[in-house]
């Protein structure tokens, strides 16, 4: 009969395996694998973050300038508007444009709501 020996390369590892060391590595992994992903998503968030910032802000400094705009039409609306009218009723009359074209256009909005709802 042939008895089997163990062979050097067998010799000192278990023929069980470990389990807990296993559990271990295995957790370890997940691990691992968690965090990078969590590093992917902040790195994604990041960049999806600062491009809507970028855009934010382009928004605003056109509204600036529009509003700047705005601003100097109506100045000029004054001063023309003051060759024939005193000071004080050139700007009533271009503060009262203005109170009509406001009113006009949150009229415009709220019935073309309620007819999309309708």
């Amino acid at each position: 009969m042939t008895e089997k020996h163990p062979s050097t390369a067998d010799v000192g590892l278990p023929t069980d395996p470990d389990w807990p060391t296993l559990i271990e590595r295995a957790v370890n992994d997940v691990s691992r694998i968690l965090q990078s992903e969590l590093h992917m998503f902040q790195a994604t968030m990041r960049a999806a973050l600062d491009a809507q910032i970028a855009t934010a802000i382009a928004f605003l400094a056109i509204a600036a300038v529009i509003v700047c705009g705005a601003i100097c039409i109506l100045c000029a609306a004054i001063l023309l508007l003051h060759r024939w009218l005193p000071w004080w009723e050139a700007f009533g009359l271009a503060g009262l444009a203005i109170c009509v074209a406001g009113i006009a256009s949150l009229a415009i909005i709220s019935f073309s709501r309620t007819r999309q709802h309708a």
